[in-house]
Parts: C-alpha cells; structure tokens; sequence
C-alpha cells in the first residue's frame, strides 16, 4: 500500500511535457530581408513550409515549394520583426536561419546599426550568410530553384557548392562581418545579388532566378561602393576561396581570330610587403595551375603560359584600382600593415598616403599547365 502511496505521490510531482511545442505548430524563418527606407526599417522573413516535405527518389518534392512571406515596419529592426508577430499567428522559431539579405539602401545609412541589433537578438544564429541587393527584397525571396527543388537549394545558400563550376564573391557570414565591420583597416566584400528572368526557362515560361553581379565595398563602417563582377574579375579568379574560373585568350593569326579556353584552378596568392630603408613596397605572388579546355588551333606551351601570365596580372590589376579608385583596398594590404607593421602604418595613416601596387610587382606562376586527353577522359597530359 505504501508503495502505492509513494508513486501517486511522485506523479503528482513530474511535471511531464505540458509545454512541448510540435514542430508543425512552429513558424520556422530560413531567411530576414531588411532594407531602411523613408526613416522605416522594412523587414521581410521567409519561412519554411512543411505542406510538401515528402519527396520522390530524386531527393525533392514532386511539386513547386510554396515560399512564405512575413512582412513587418518599424523605427527599429526589432519593432519591425514584432510587427511581423503580430500576423503570423504561430510562434517563429530562429534555428534554421541561413540567409540574411540587406538592401542598398541598409548598407548606406544603417548597417551599424542594424548588425548590432542582430548581434544582440539572442534567438537570430549569426551563421547565415549575408548578401546585398538593389532588388525589392520580397523579389530576392520569392525567386525560384529550377526543377522544382525548394530555396534552401538555391546558390546563395549553398554558395560553396557553384565554387567548384564557376567561382564568385566568396560568401560571407552575419558573423564574420560583424567581426571585420568595427576594423578600421579591413576592407570587407559583401556580395552582391540580383534577379535574373532572361536565363532560365521552363519550357518557353521565364522563371526567375538568383545571380551574383559583384560586391558592395565597405572599410571603416562605411560603404564605399558597388564593383561588378567585371570590375573585380581579377580578384573573383585568383582569391584563396576561389576553385575555378574559366578564361578565354584571343589572338589573331593570319587574318583570323583565335581562341583558347583556359580553366584557372586552385589559385593561391600572397602578398608580399618588402621594406626598403624607410619605403614600403607592396605586391602579389600568385601561383595557380590550368588546364586547356578548347582551342580552335595549334597551341604551344611556353606562348600560351606567358599569354596566361598577362591576362591574370592584367585582371588581379584592374580589379585593384577600380577598388582603390572608390576606396577599397581588396587585397588588404592597409590591413596587413596595421598588424604586422604597425609603426610603419601610423607613418603612412599621418601622411594619408598609402604604398601603391605596381603592375609590375604581381608575379604570377602557371604550374602545372595541362591538356585532356579527348579520348582517355580524365587523363590529364602536361604540356611542356
């Protein structure tokens, strides 16, 4: 009997799961979308849907996934968030954010602000990736994945995936620029993103996608400026976070255009700061490997490595001083100086000029330079 007794008793003491939220009743946001426009901040978050997650052999839904929208303005980031409370109806659950979207707008006049608001909402994980856009935002979060497969497959949440195809901006993360927005020295690159309807098409209907166009430029808490994927060609191809790029040569050989299509891989660069009595001189030493992917003529190694030496020195050039004309410095060579030369950076800070990269101290190493062999694929044979 007292056995008994002693269990009743212990069950009224547990207290069991009574407030145990089911994972359907939760409104999960996968991405926030904030721009600051007219002294409002314009939030839009995306959520999840659960409505078709049962999926075919292929590994997606036999159906479109349908996108989700919260959208709320406020004098501040989070009473922007609350008014999106308001209508949801269901309590947002934070645990599967991946993707925040800034407008240009934002990056202007309210970035520090809105990263320290950010920074401290407990429930919002800093890992996401961050990107900018001149795009309406809901535009940005309502583009489309071809084949059916849901936003969490596009590109600009699994950047690093295109990276091995085509490299782009390398992607950055809430944290990470929370990190580098307060130094003085770092010249940050926050890519850039558009919609684009003329690429991809579902049978004669545009579907609108997603692409990179280039990167916004800010240094010392401030936004210095958009470059385009052009303008930062060189910077795009030879970075240590990029795999491949492809690039074409042209030449004319007896009256007649020629081409050939390199593939640039693996690239790795480092600078180089030399001191020389009170001078310091600032360069590159780049060293990547290719391998030639289609020629319409007779090539020969030794020409065709030095024509690869002058493009790639040519771009990683021209991407240098369209930064340092708005006044970026993506290379980072204020930054390197900072921490490793530090008296030598307060000189130059004092005098407000900084060393100057010369085209003629960036020192590119093609190596290895390859050939496929068309009929035993995948056996690479070195030109020499």
């Amino acid at each position: 009997m007292k056995k008994l007794l002693y269990i009743t008793y212990a069950l009224f003491l547990l207290t069991g799961c009574s407030k145990i939220n089911e994972i359907q009743f939760q409104a999960y946001a996968v991405g926030i979308g904030i721009d600051y426009k007219d002294d409002v901040y314009h939030v839009v978050m995306q959520f999840l849907d659960f409505s078709n997650v049962a999926k075919t052999e292929q590994g997606k839904s036999d159906k479109p996934s349908p996108i989700w929208l919260g959208v709320g303005k406020g004098k501040t980031v989070e009473d922007a968030i609350v008014e999106v409370y308001h209508s949801i109806q269901i309590p947002v659950n934070y645990d599967q954010i991946s993707l925040f979207v800034f407008g240009k707008s934002l990056l202007e006049h309210r970035l520090g602000k809105t990263i320290n608001a950010l920074d401290t909402n407990f429930n919002i994980r800093q890992t996401g990736r961050v990107y900018g856009t001149d795009q309406p935002l809901d535009k940005i979060f309502t583009s489309q994945v071809p084949f059916d497969y849901p936003f969490s497959n596009a590109r600009i949440n699994q950047p690093e995936y295109m990276q091995q195809q085509e490299s782009a901006v390398p992607a950055i993360s809430l944290q990470d620029l929370i990190y580098q927005f307060n130094e003085k020295t770092k010249t940050i690159l926050l890519p850039s993103i558009t919609v684009n309807d003329e690429s991809i098409k579902q049978n004669l209907d545009k579907i609108p996608v997603t692409t990179f166009t280039g990167a916004y430029l800010m240094k010392d808490e401030k936004m210095k400026g958009l470059l385009t994927n052009k303008e930062l060609e060189g910077f795009i191809r030879v970075n240590n976070k990029a795999v491949r790029s492809p690039v074409t040569i042209s030449e004319r050989e007896n009256g007649k255009n020629k081409h050939v299509t390199i593939e640039l891989l693996n690239p790795k660069v480092k600078r180089i700061m030399n001191k020389d009595k009170n001078e310091v001189q600032v360069g590159l030493d780049i060293k990547i490997s290719a391998i030639v992917r289609e020629s319409d003529h007779t090539i020969l190694a030794p020409r065709i490595k030095r024509e690869i030496k002058e493009k790639i020195r040519d771009y990683v050039y021209e991407a240098y001083v369209n930064s340092d004309n708005i006044g970026g410095d993506i290379y980072q060579f204020e930054d390197y100086m900072y921490r490793f030369m530090y008296d030598d950076w307060i000189r130059y800070q004092k005098s407000g000029k900084f060393p100057i990269l010369d085209k003629t101290d960036i020192h590119v190493k093609v190596k290895p330079l390859k050939s496929i062999n068309k009929i035993n694929a995948g056996i690479h044979l070195p030109l020499k």
